[in-house]
């Protein structure tokens, strides 16, 4: 599927989920006190940020116990976060060898396929996950997301977005705060399709009591911009991509305001 649409739609934030290991036990417990003792220090540096170590520890507890479920899923999640999407893929395909019945395994081969652009891939791990677990909040929102880049019709970027997948993405949004009450990532979702339903003072309206509840969120600052821009409100665009650009985003996402600034011809 083409990936253009992935920054138009205003750099939604993709969410990875964890075993629900208090809700069902997936396999059998842990016996090996070194490979349990590896999972927890690699949990805990994962946790924290520091994937390096997070990776090196949860090789070590998988080279110990090859079918820890949990210990390929942190691994695939450490993978993830340092951007190294294939091996992640391959480690959250290793969990569900180990137990297909794995929701969160799914979801996150989910968030893993969106990333490398594979929609059709995302679409089905995440309808996967919601059989298996329906009332998953982030997974409704995750599934929302691709029905929205999926309503770009592939190869015409000037075409409208399909209106029957954007309801499908706004029902997925819906059902995510349903469950989830205030989720900001499904209410910067349905910000995003207001947008494009041309419904800008809506859209503007949710962004702006998102950014008062998290104000470094690139993904509402972005999306807010395109709905001033598109709004007609070119000064309140300006000003509020220049803000964005003090948020140190990531380099793609940076090079895409300074286009837009350069075209709206921002001070």
């Amino acid at each position: 599927m083409q990936k253009s649409h992935l920054l138009i739609t205003g750099l939604l934030v993709v969410v990875l989920v964890a075993l629900a290991w208090g809700a069902r036990q997936m396999i059998a417990p842990e016996s090996d006190v070194e490979s349990s003792e590896l999972i927890e220090t690699g949990r805990a540096h994962l946790e924290a940020g520091e994937y390096a170590e997070a990776i090196a520890d949860l090789n070590a507890a998988i080279e110990a116990n090859p079918d820890s479920a949990e210990a390929h899923l942190l691994l695939g999640q450490a993978y993830n976060r340092t951007n190294d999407l294939l091996e992640a893929k391959d480690e959250f395909s290793t969990v569900l060898e180990l137990d297909p019945e794995s929701s969160a395994a799914h979801h996150n081969l989910g968030v893993t396929y969106f990333q490398l652009g594979s929609l059709d891939a995302a679409l089905a791990e995440f309808q996967v996950a919601l059989e298996l677990d329906p009332d998953a909040a982030d997974t409704h929102y995750q599934l929302g997301v691709v029905y929205l880049n999926l309503s770009f019709p592939s190869g015409d970027a000037m075409a409208p977005p399909d209106p029957q997948l954007l309801e499908q993405a706004a029902g997925e949004f819906e059902s995510a705060l349903a469950l989830k009450e205030g989720m900001l990532e499904a209410r910067i979702g349905m910000a995003n399709i207001y947008i494009l339903q041309a419904n800008y003072s809506e859209a503007i309206e949710i962004l702006q009591q998102v950014i008062e509840q998290k104000p470094d969120s690139l993904e509402a600052h972005y999306a807010l911009g395109r709905a001033y821009t598109q709004g007609g409100d070119t000064e309140k665009a300006c000003q509020t991509y220049n803000h964005f650009l003090t948020l140190n985003p990531p380099q793609r996402w940076q090079d895409q305001v300074e286009k837009t600034i350069a075209t709206l011809g921002c001070p």
